[in-house]
């Protein structure tokens, strides 16, 4: 095995040492009974041939029945001992995936699908399950037991013990010679696989659209070739599973028959008891069944390598947000300074050592161009942008689509780090506070609200039974935050209260519900700094007046910034700031602006925003 394998197993299997120590034991104690109990068949038979007393042979065979059923019952603990060890130790490498992918940064995420997430977090782990169960302890195992016969074989006579190694042997160097294309074609199925569940979860997630469109030709079109690459690794992985087969199957069909002739011609001499060659025969016949295992694992653990390649690629990508958690924000309303900051997108695809290359609509395999981390983006997003915003004021950001807003609120988040200039909040860097901190202080709400297949309890505080100071989240807290945002209308008509169910994705609410989920689900966080992108650009009339009241409870004594389009969400802001390309072309205070006829917020007002933003 390989060091990172090696590295791998011992990480995983070290919590559970007391229960791999009893399966090598188990393992053990099976080896040692199935060596002995072809001597009590030896002993019954010698006996049977010669005369000998009915004691003796009723000893033998108990002795032979109590080896069987014991092995039996040895093997059957282990087998459910090693699935339970192999199934606690990937959960734990599911759980590491997961904890390590949400880490990762927002460029990772936006090249990578859904379904091939699942993939790599799921379906290369399910192909270490036999890894972390008994896999090793097995191959280390039957390894023992072919060392065991042929040390018996020895002591028997030499030539059956050089009949046995010589088949040993062959059969071994062929699993080597076999071992690096079958590597190869299984991390190749793995990553067909990535691409195809990939290709599958984001095609079906936008349904709704390909329909509407007529794209369901070109959906079929891109998918058969996904399923053709896939076929035909695999049928590559069974043609080279049958060569090692036939050819193993064909080494102790010869090593059986030179084993007979030297048994027919020993006991022709008169040098073979009966017995002995029933041993002998018995455990020549008895190497294949190791040497077969051997095979199998062979052929497993080659599958588990390839892997775990990929998933030593997988751990292997960094982010960029590095965190360096040495300073502290105050739990008050921030002044936050934009200075200097520019940025540009630069996502690339994260690849280490040729692993997780983007699948693309030009072949059903990976682009191999892309191999080296080619940047999709650089131009600058953002050029030079200052600005200061008071503790406890409202900004409002205006902008048309493209002209950085969200980009500024992405960077303030930390989803991105600047690439130039600095973000402080009270005079302290972002990027000197833990994100955890930094994301404790920042409450942010978009259009889109993600909502889960869970009671609107769960929903509201993410399924969380504390806050950030430790205090329980009970049901009058969240019940109490309802009512300052001022929805008690909206809870009272929930058929079940805090208990209604909610389907995947919030199906059945609309755009304004899921808003008033959002936004409470920020009230109850109690950050310092809210940031509104847009967050009521799609609602009907009625609706945004009910979030306008929400609006106001949320932004009372906090720092609040506002992506708007509409003309009446912005009148709350104290300042106004006008994005255009990325730069700052306009920034100060609201009612100085609007009340000067120069300015491009009093062109806005007299425009009207929603005309002058398009």
């Amino acid at each position: 095995m390989s060091s990172p394998s090696i590295t791998m197993l011992w990480r995983y299997l070290r919590p559970f040492r007391a229960r791999v120590l009893l399966l090598a034991s188990l393992i053990l104690v099976g080896i040692s009974l199935q060596l002995a109990a072809p001597q009590a068949i030896r002993l019954l038979l010698d006996t049977a041939q010669s005369g000998g007393e009915l004691r003796l042979l009723l000893t033998a065979g108990i002795l032979f029945f109590i080896a069987v059923i014991s092995k039996k019952v040895i093997v059957l603990y282990t087998v459910y001992l090693g699935e339970d060890l192999g199934w606690a130790a990937t959960n734990q490498l599911r759980a590491d995936l997961v904890s390590h992918c949400m880490r990762l940064d927002m460029g990772f995420h936006k090249l990578r699908t859904p379904g091939e997430l699942i993939e790599r977090i799921d379906g290369d782990v399910s192909a270490l399950a036999d890894y972390f169960s008994d896999l090793v302890v097995q191959v280390l195992g039957n390894s023992l037991l072919v060392i065991g016969i042929l040390t018996l074989l020895f002591l028997e006579q030499w030539q059956f013990g050089l009949v046995g190694a010589t088949y040993a042997v062959l059969a071994l160097g062929l699993l080597h010679l076999l071992r690096t294309p079958q590597v190869n074609v299984a991390r190749e199925i793995r990553q067909g696989y990535a691409d195809l569940y990939g290709y599958l979860g984001e095609r079906l997630a936008g349904t709704e659209d390909i329909r509407a469109n007529g794209g369901e030709t070109y959906v079929m079109n891109r998918l058969y070739p996904l399923m053709a690459f896939v076929t035909h690794k695999r049928l590559r992985q069974e043609l080279w599973w049958g060569l090692s087969f036939s050819s193993n199957y064909m080494l102790y069909v010869l090593a059986l028959v030179a084993t007979l002739a030297l048994v027919g011609y020993s006991y022709w001499q008169g040098t073979l008891s009966i017995g002995t060659a029933y041993v002998l025969v018995y455990y020549i016949d008895l190497l294949e069944s190791p040497l077969k295992n051997i095979r199998r694992q062979a052929e497993s653990l080659r599958r588990a390598a390839a892997s775990i390649e990929r998933i030593g690629a997988f751990f292997a990508i960094e982010t960029a947000v590095k965190e360096t958690a040495f300073a502290k924000l105050p739990s008050t309303a921030p002044m936050i300074q934009f200075d200097g900051v520019s940025f540009a997108y630069k996502d690339k695809l994260p690849i280490v050592n040729g692993q997780l290359p983007i699948a693309n609509d030009q072949s059903p395999i990976s682009n191999p161009s892309t191999s080296s981390g080619q940047v999709l983006q650089s131009q600058n997003v953002l050029h030079d942008v200052a600005f200061e915003l008071e503790s406890g004021k409202i900004l409002g950001i205006l902008g048309r689509t493209g002209s950085g807003k969200t980009t500024l609120t992405r960077l303030l988040f930390r989803l991105y780090d600047v690439d130039s200039g600095a973000i402080t909040l009270d005079g302290v860097d972002v990027r000197a506070v833990s994100l955890s901190d930094l994301r404790r202080h920042v409450g942010l709400v978009t259009q889109e609200v993600q909502l889960f297949a869970a009671t609107i309890r769960d929903n509201l505080t993410l399924f969380r039974n504390y806050d950030d100071q430790r205090t329980p989240i009970d049901d009058a807290q969240i019940i109490a935050a309802i009512e300052t945002l001022g929805l008690e209308s909206w809870f009272r008509a929930l058929p079940n209260g805090l208990d209604t169910a909610l389907e995947e994705g919030g199906k059945g609410l609309s755009a304004g519900e899921a808003q008033l989920l959002a936004f409470t689900r920020i009230f109850l966080r109690d950050p310092r700094l809210v940031v509104l992108d847009e967050a009521s650009s799609r609602l009907d009339p009625t609706t945004e007046r009910l979030l306008e009241r929400a609006i106001d409870r949320l932004l009372q004594n906090r720092t609040g910034i506002i992506i708007a389009h509409r003309l009446g969400t912005v009148q709350r802001a104290d300042d106004v700031l006008i994005l255009e390309n990325g730069r700052v072309v306009e920034n100060g205070r609201r009612t100085a602006l609007a009340a000067n006829s120069n300015s491009r917020f009093y062109s806005l007002l007299q425009t009207g925003m929603e005309e002058a933003l398009v």
